[in-house]
């Protein structure tokens, strides 16, 4: 019984796992398949149906050729399988940019049905983006379901920070006002410098986007 428990494990383990060959590579694609998969439901990228469906089935089979070459079949040598993976790479950068801009403008807009879209796709950088979610989530919690998405996880972090410490224990009443006031001030001192560093961060992705928009119209033409 437990040969075959740890068979069925060690079956499902490999099924689950990316190739090997070129894994820095091949695990962005493979690990991102199913996230861009799940933009055939979103109506922002509409337009890109026919992109996603072809990318989808292309991915698929380069993975199979790549646990192929794992077993030592060269039936597609391990050149071609690399160009191929350069190339759905170009697919898959494209999606994760367009998230990006996405979201950079639900947030220019301020429209949070796009705001909680682009968190939900699972290809926006949400630790590069904490500050921007918070700050906006602060000025728009009034308008937006945070259920299921990563919000849910700052505020709980939130939460748990803003517990009293046990540090505060046995201080006299005084003792504990100015405590309090001094944690006050840390704190909006921390929000006013994370506001701070957001914007400039928004710069600098503004900036950026303009060079890749630049680069990209430079290459098609």
């Amino acid at each position: 019984m437990k040969i075959i428990l740890f068979t069925t494990i060690l079956a499902l383990t490999l099924f689950a796992s990316n190739p090997k060959v070129y894994s820095a590579l091949g695990d962005k694609l493979y690990n991102n398949l199913e996230k861009i998969g799940s933009l055939e439901q979103n109506k922002n990228f509409k337009s890109d149906d026919d992109i996603i469906k072809e990318y989808i089935f292309s991915v698929k089979a380069l993975k199979e050729i790549g646990f192929n070459i794992d077993k030592g079949n060269f039936s597609v040598s391990k050149k071609e399988y690399l160009t191929s993976l350069r190339e759905l790479s170009k697919t898959n950068d494209y999606f994760v940019i367009k998230v990006k801009k996405l979201f950079l403008d639900s947030i220019d807009k301020e429209d949070s049905e796009l705001f909680i879209s682009m968190i939900k796709t699972g290809l926006l950088d949400i630790n590069r983006y904490k500050s921007k979610i918070k700050n906006y989530y602060y000025t728009h919690k009034d308008e937006i379901d945070i259920k299921d998405t990563i919000i849910e996880e700052f505020l709980a972090e939130e939460q748990k920070k803003s517990k009293k410490p046990a540090v505060y224990k046995g201080l006299t009443k005084e003792e504990l006002h100015k405590a309090n006031i001094e944690r006050i001030r840390a704190k909006d001192k921390a929000r006013h410098e994370a506001m701070q560093k957001a914007l400039e961060e928004e710069l600098r992705e503004k900036k950026m986007l303009i060079r890749e928009q630049q680069i990209k119209e430079l290459r098609t033409k």
